[in-house]
């Protein structure tokens, strides 16, 4: 499937199968703000619109929207989010509230004027009301600009929610230009997480025989690759660099749309970062944005992969791996500093991977066994951990999860279990099969702490399961 454009205004065509955005109407362009009224009034929304921003939105581009709206015959409203003392806005429930109360007088739609929570907030209000809305990004953070789930916190926990996709979203690359570097950043380290959430997809296709959707992992490998070749462009903080980002991020958001899903867009690197925020959370400490910690979490992912693809699966013993997952009670001492008693006790009751009996352990072991080089040969596209340290080098930023503030032990338990966040299978369930995951998370630790001279570089040959030649 492939995508151009006319009159600013993204397409898709091909493909083998029936895939439609026809519903949501996607511009991207410079000084296409002033254009609005004309794309609203070209889907028949209506005249009466609420307007949801925050003080920096409204800065950015929400007084020109508001100001031209209403030249244009526009009863134009605005709820404005407030700013908390010593907090970030959030998509909770203040957020919605401040937007619920706002309603009257009735409005015919809403527009979400910014870009993750602001746009999460709106599409969730537009869910429940049945509402349209439209989005006016401020920033090329987040992949979610089409999004249909509503990522939200709810009692100081993330949750996830329905929510509409919007029907039309406005991108000025001169507005969006104009966000802080760490944002455009953000948005870079969401896309670049498709990786491990692309090569976990062919991982359980391989393995278990889960249906892949072609086209989106095609829209997937479009927006790497757009990303990729456009590394120097981005670090400067050229236009080019810019849509480069905000070009791959809607085209792996179109995917979630499209296949009603997350699958190609979110593995255990998202998972991490959805749990490192509800720790940080319940524990009222600072946390990054989201696309800054997937961007960190997909570091270590890459180079846990790197090991993965080493692991000489003839060494392995399977009586201990399986010794292991059945210790219910040592796992569960270990997860629970994962997630927290709170949320672990949840999951045991929903996550049916938590509760695994001996015959499935060994029903998996097997099918990893005989799928292992198909496996391998899968993986040949995942880029290597030194190419993803040598880009955030560039862009100066941190690789490390305790340099945005995540524990040491918070990380070593959330890589190891993780991918318990949700019933999906990925590497590390795998390598939790295998019997490998803390060997392989301990290294990689180390591998991380050596490169700040903490510790000293430990030789991995001398891990037993893993390929000697390699």
């Amino acid at each position: 499937m492939k995508y151009y454009y006319e009159n600013n205004m993204l397409l898709l065509e091909g493909g083998a199968k029936e895939h439609t955005i026809s519903d949501i109407d996607i511009y991207i362009g410079k000084d296409i703000l002033k254009n609005t009224a004309y794309y609203i009034e070209k889907r028949e929304l209506g005249k009466k619109c609420l307007i949801i921003a925050d003080s920096n939105t409204t800065r950015a581009a929400g007084k020109d929207l508001t100001e031209l709206l209403c030249r244009n015959g526009f009863d134009a409203n605005v709820c404005l989010l407030r700013d908390r003392e010593n907090e970030k806005i959030e998509a909770d429930e203040l957020s919605v509230g401040q937007v619920m109360m706002s309603l009257e007088p009735e409005p015919d739609f809403l527009i979400a004027c910014g870009s993750g929570v602001i746009n999460d907030v709106t599409r969730f209000v537009s869910y429940i009301t049945g509402k349209p809305f439209v989005s006016v990004g401020t920033a090329a953070s987040m992949d979610g600009y089409t999004s249909v789930t509503a990522p939200m916190i709810f009692d100081r926990k993330k949750v996830h929610r329905h929510g509409n996709a919007p029907k039309i979203v406005v991108l000025d690359t001169g507005i969006l230009k104009n966000a802080p570097m760490e944002m455009t950043i953000a948005g870079f380290g969401d896309v670049y997480g498709k990786y491990i959430a692309k090569a976990d997809w062919l991982l359980s296709h391989i393995i278990n025989g889960e249906t892949v959707d072609e086209e989106a992992l095609n829209m997937i490998t479009q927006a790497l690759e757009k990303l990729t070749d456009n590394v120097e462009q981005i670090a400067r903080a050229t236009d080019e660099g810019l849509r480069a980002i905000i070009e791959g991020l809607i085209l792996a958001g179109i995917t979630i749309f499209t296949t009603g899903q997350t699958r190609a867009v979110a593995s255990v690197e998202h998972n991490q970062s959805h749990i490192w925020e509800t720790r940080m959370l319940e524990a009222e400490k600072p946390y990054a944005s989201h696309g800054t910690t997937v961007g960190c979490s997909t570091g270590y992912y890459l180079r846990m992969y790197e090991y993965f693809k080493r692991i000489n699966v003839k060494e392995l013993n399977r009586e201990e791996a399986c010794k292991r997952l059945l210790d219910r009670t040592g796992f569960r001492n270990q997860a629970v500093q994962c997630f927290g008693e709170g949320f672990l006790s949840i999951l045991e009751k929903t996550n049916r991977c938590l509760q695994l009996s001996e015959a499935e352990i060994n029903r998996q072991y097997d099918l990893i066994l005989n799928n292992w080089d198909r496996v391998l040969k899968a993986l040949d596209f995942l880029p290597s951990w030194e190419e993803y340290k040598s880009i955030y080098k560039n862009f100066n930023q941190t690789i490390h999860a305790e340099e945005i503030g995540i524990p040491t032990d918070l990380l070593r338990y959330t890589l190891m279990y993780s991918t318990f966040y949700r019933d999906r299978y990925d590497f590390v369930f795998v390598m939790n099969i295998l019997g490998v995951i803390e060997e392989v998370v301990e290294q990689t630790l180390r591998d991380y702490h050596h490169m700040t001279g903490t510790v000293p570089c430990l030789d991995s040959t001398s891990l037993q399961f893993f390929c000697s030649h390699c």
